[in-house]
């Protein structure tokens, strides 16, 4: 996963926005030029092949920024999709929680986004670019349990699951916390880490929307808990609402990660 929005400041460089895809391609121009002043046979091969890879590097970064907008909207669209669809085929109001629309006519969707969700979170270790190792290896961990959520469905009826029935819904259950982990990790630290420019005005507003995005997704977690231990009535479908805060919170945070560069791109200094 790259961090698109974060630049690398240029002093010479005159005021403008730069993301890491930009930067990646000016310097494999850069490297394009070098290979033509080359005189020596060897530099030149050398300085051509440091120049394609960085135009590849360049294109990845761009392509990881539509991922990061897909992943945000989907995000972002989920409950409200279930929720509205169902009403609409069934005239029924919310179900207890997010999960519980796989025994509706809503569970394809329901597997079908989290199945792409996994499959972006996959896609992030297709090729990973340097200096975002641990972020390659959360997003393997965040695949899994997507997948998990959507292949391992939550009891139809807690009260009187036992078995193997039983034994799926606790894998499901163990798949949607630690999938929550993860999307507040990514808010908190990975999207708030900052580039070898330094932090920026622009950088410092993003980070608070990230952060209060972590937030949400944190307590989303404590009060799901909470939830479970009070008990609340279920016409307040509190696991549902608090699920649902969670998951938007998470969607706000990538999109605002894949948006950055057209509306919060770093400025460079003069």
């Amino acid at each position: 996963m790259v961090d698109i929005a974060d630049p690398d400041h240029t002093a010479t460089a005159p005021p403008d926005e730069e993301t890491e895809a930009d930067r990646l391609a000016e310097q494999s121009a850069a490297a394009f030029e070098e290979a033509e002043r080359a005189a020596d046979a060897g530099q030149k091969a050398e300085a051509l092949e440091q120049a394609q890879e960085l135009a590849g590097e360049s294109q990845l970064a761009a392509a990881y920024t539509y991922l990061q907008r897909v992943v945000g909207i989907l995000a972002v669209a989920l409950p409200f999709v279930l929720a509205f669809g169902h009403m609409i085929f069934d005239g029924i109001g919310l179900k207890g929680s997010i999960s519980a629309y796989y025994y509706t006519r809503m569970g394809g969707v329901f597997v079908g986004v989290l199945c792409a969700l996994a499959v972006f979170f996959l896609s992030y270790n297709y090729r990973p670019l340097p200096k975002f190792r641990l972020d390659n290896v959360l997003s393997n961990v965040a695949f899994v349990a997507a997948v998990g959520v959507a292949l391992l469905p939550t009891a139809s009826h807690a009260t009187t699951a036992s078995g193997g029935e039983e034994l799926v819904a606790v894998l499901h259950l163990v798949c949607a916390c630690a999938l929550f982990v993860l999307l507040a990790v990514f808010s908190l630290y990975l999207f708030t880490q900052t580039g070898e420019g330094g932090m920026t005005p622009e950088k410092a507003r993003r980070n608070k929307i990230h952060q209060a995005c972590g937030v949400l997704i944190v307590a989303s977690i404590v009060l799901v808990i909470v939830s479970n231990i009070v008990d609340p009535p279920s016409s307040w479908h509190a696991l549902f609402w608090l699920e649902s805060v969670g998951v938007v919170a998470f969607g706000v945070s990538w999109l605002v990660k894949g948006f950055a560069p057209a509306l919060w791109a770093d400025r460079r200094q003069a």
